[in-house]
């Protein structure tokens, strides 16, 4: 396989990408589980771990080298079917370098506030390629993989970096909106624009997620979270972003990359949620992509405030 060839450049994004992760399957399908034991139960008692991110292999990867990257995986039955109940509460695994190093890690599990756990992988790499996790689960080793980029393949931003500026409509400029916030009600969150919060000298959390499109267990109520974490006034600039400009249209759309937000594009996203913090310096301090708790954002905030 030229692994090369399914490496994103940056500014790509595909409506398939999209769709994806709107409808909160977090590219579910990315893998399956292989090199199954061959004394595994019946295919009946099979569980297995999916990649819950853009790995490189269905879809072109969101990870890159030189800097902290999550990955975060879900745990699967035999059915099909995201595994919610009986979960461990860590596996066991070995992450393998595409030079042939290995190390051994632990998949923990995060459920705090959500209702399907997943495990989330946290490592550094240096080098680019296919990486590969085996693990152990119910008696079985199985395995999956993914493929690390170059840093200059990848446009989304990374811990450390200075938070970027974008456009974002607020309450009281929508800009070409339609929709300023999809939340039932909408959430007080939309008041400050992010050249004002690049401005401030104030601490950031941002969120960019469509609340009103997070329609299956995967999708978690990262919104919800947050306004259980930081309530109505925080004492930093707290900003939630939309995905889509005219989100009443895309099922009309046949390309959904005319409907996109601006911070999409200018975050180098390729799927959504994802939740940026920043400090006082403007110095991104976390980022929690594709599945996230309310321990991991929580712990973000604590960076901040």
């Amino acid at each position: 396989m030229d692994h090369q060839s399914l490496i994103t450049h940056k500014g790509e994004l595909s409506r398939r990408l999209f769709l994806l992760g709107t409808s909160g399957t977090v590219f579910a399908l990315a893998c399956s589980p292989q090199n199954p034991s061959p004394k595994s139960e019946s295919i009946k008692n099979l569980r297995y771990l999916k990649s819950g991110f853009a790995d490189g292999l269905i879809s072109p990867t969101t990870l890159t080298i030189g800097s902290l990257q999550r990955a975060p995986f879900f745990l699967y039955g035999s059915d099909g079917i995201p595994t919610v109940n009986n979960v461990p509460e860590l596996i066991s695994a070995t992450l393998q370098f595409p030079s042939g190093k290995s190390i051994e890690v632990n998949l923990n599990k995060f459920d705090e506030g959500i209702p399907t756990p997943y495990f989330p992988l946290f490592f550094e790499a240096n080098e680019i390629g296919l990486h590969k996790v085996s693990y152990l689960i119910d008696g079985n080793v199985q395995s999956l993989s993914f493929i690390v980029a170059e840093r200059d393949q990848i446009n989304l931003i990374q811990v450390g970096e200075q938070l970027r500026d974008s456009q974002i409509p607020t309450f009281d400029n929508p800009l070409n909106f339609s929709v300023i916030c999809t939340r039932f009600d909408p959430c007080p969150y939309h008041s400050v624009t992010l050249k004002e919060a690049l401005e401030n000298t104030l601490p950031t959390a941002l969120l960019i997620s469509t609340p009103g499109f997070c329609q299956t267990s995967i999708c978690g109520p990262s919104l919800e979270i947050l306004i259980d974490l930081v309530g109505k006034n925080p004492d930093f600039n707290v900003i939630h972003a939309e995905v889509y400009t005219n989100p009443e249209k895309i099922s009309q759309s046949s390309n959904l990359q005319d409907l996109l937000s601006p911070i999409i594009n200018d975050y180098g996203m390729t799927f959504e949620p994802s939740f940026i913090t920043a400090n006082s310096q403007n110095q991104v301090t976390a980022r929690l992509d594709y599945a996230f708790d309310k321990s991991e954002m929580e712990a973000a905030i604590s960076l901040i405030s």
